[in-house]
């Protein structure tokens, strides 16, 4: 999130939002694996890309749109 939440917005469709801002390190990336190897954060995966297929994977983002992470395997 980059500013923050329209209050307007979140009314309108009923949703809550933070605006949150840390630092990334060693130590919080570890918990972060942590938690979803432990199932605690549910990643949604729409579609693996070899590393290869980059291109491919960029044309996907911008034409499908996906709901999920697209992820480019090595």
């Amino acid at each position: 999130m980059l500013e923050q939440p329209n209050t307007e917005l979140m009314e309108q469709f009923g949703v809550k939002a933070v605006f949150l801002f840390t630092q990334v390190n060693r130590e919080r990336l570890t918990q972060l694996g942590q938690w979803v190897d432990q199932n605690n954060i549910k990643v949604n995966v729409e579609k693996t890309f070899s590393l290869d297929e980059a291109s491919k994977a960029l044309d996907y983002v911008k034409d499908v749109h996906p709901r999920g992470k697209i992820v480019l395997t090595i």
